[in-house]
């Protein structure tokens, strides 16, 4: 290769670095953050914060995370702002004049697990009434993610309490994955660390996604009834519904599938108990759409059907608070 092909060569890979580096940083919005990037891993959360709660974590701010196990094809890249929220941007804790405030809580579903930030729900959700000539054209809309992987009930409860009511939000997005009311992960954490640990089970067995997981939810549905874990539940609803109005909750779920027993039974008993809940099982069923991912979680087309289901759902209450 003669010296001057070298040297166009050398320039071509200087500008695709230049290039690429552009594109990440106004795709995932790093500069918002100020981030290290660093791989995904249990010294990037705060476990046991002052909290009666055994098992809970939070993020810890200004971090990017990479996640990409063998199975997925395209590298997740998580952006924790300076609140430690799965988000592209910083929120100011005093909302200003102007600004429609939305919360959301849940599980892996709301906080985007194996998806980057960028094409997560939430952020979908807040382009698209950002983007909506129809809805409070006087209003700039903020929806901040507060989900996290994992969480139950009471965690989602507590997290409001710590992280969420600061942001004086005026409306909250529950979004149930599926399980969650009757996951109850202070019971759940001694089994899945239990089989981790255990000799019992294959290497390839334990490092198998999701085997623990299931391990752990198939001996807590042997020990108790599912009435039972309500109970226990429902202590950690109380507090949540005593630090927020209830009219600004609302419950979003996917459609029923009446196959799964334990499911729909848990969805019954939460609303006898909470006959107030605003509960709408709107979200078309992505997983037998096929929009999720090998492990269930929604793949992009899911997270787009995610958006668009609850934007059209919530049009109409949003209209209502407009002057």
């Amino acid at each position: 290769m003669t010296f001057f092909k070298k040297i166009i060569l050398l320039i071509i890979i200087i500008l695709e670095f230049i290039i690429g580096g552009f594109f990440l940083y106004k795709y995932y919005g790093l500069s918002k953050v100020d981030p290290t990037v660093v791989e995904l891993n249990s010294d990037n959360i705060e476990i046991n914060i002052d909290s009666e709660l055994k098992y809970y974590y939070e993020l810890k701010p200004n971090i990017t995370e990479v996640d990409q196990p063998e199975w997925l094809e395209e590298k997740a890249i998580y952006t924790y702002n300076n609140d430690g929220l799965n988000e592209r941007y910083n929120y100011e804790i005093e909302k200003k004049e102007g600004v429609f405030r939305i919360i959301t809580l849940g599980d892996s579903f709301t906080f985007g697990h194996f998806i980057s930030t960028s094409f997560n729900w939430t952020e979908l959700l807040e382009d698209e009434l950002n983007n909506s000539t129809d809805l409070c054209p006087d209003k700039t809309f903020e929806v901040i993610n507060l989900g996290i992987g994992g969480y139950d009930v009471s965690y989602i409860a507590e997290r409001y309490e710590r992280k969420g009511k600061k942001y004086n939000p005026d409306l909250v997005v529950w979004l149930e994955s599926g399980e969650g009311y009757y996951r109850y992960i202070e019971l759940m954490q001694p089994i899945l660390n239990d089989c981790k640990e255990s000799s019992l089970y294959s290497e390839e067995e334990k490092n198998a996604h999701g085997f623990c997981w299931n391990k752990a939810t198939d001996t807590i549905k042997k020990q108790y009834k599912i009435t039972d874990l309500s109970n226990k539940i429902n202590s950690y609803l109380d507090s949540f519904f005593k630090v927020i109005d209830n009219n600004k909750v609302i419950f979003f779920g996917f459609s029923r599938d009446f196959s799964i027993k334990d499911r729909n039974e848990a969805i019954n008993i939460r609303l006898n108990d909470y006959p107030f809940m605003d509960f709408r099982l709107v979200i078309p069923s992505i997983f037998e759409n096929g929009e999720i991912l090998l492990d269930t979680h929604p793949n992009r087309d899911g997270h787009e059907t995610i958006k668009n289901s609850i934007f059209e759902s919530i049009k109409e209450d949003i209209r209502k608070t407009c002057p």
